[in-house]
């Protein structure tokens, strides 16, 4: 039996829903639009680029990694 990696945008949501954060919030917090955060992390039409990771990690104080 194989582990299923779990996806970056999965963990980034999972922790945002345990610090009862919002994409909202992150947006505001990483000065990236709104709705692209929804359409890479909701919609998954966009890739999450590792300029925004970056932006990300500093806002969330995390180290994720694209995979």
């Amino acid at each position: 039996m194989t582990k299923e990696k779990i996806s970056v945008k999965d963990e980034i949501l999972l922790y945002l829903e345990q610090e009862e954060r919002s994409l909202a919030w992150l947006a505001r917090k990483t000065e990236i639009p709104y709705g692209s955060l929804y359409s890479i992390f909701i919609h998954r039409i966009m890739i999450l680029s590792d300029v925004n990771l970056a932006k990300i990690n500093r806002a969330l104080d995390t180290d994720f990694i694209n995979n």
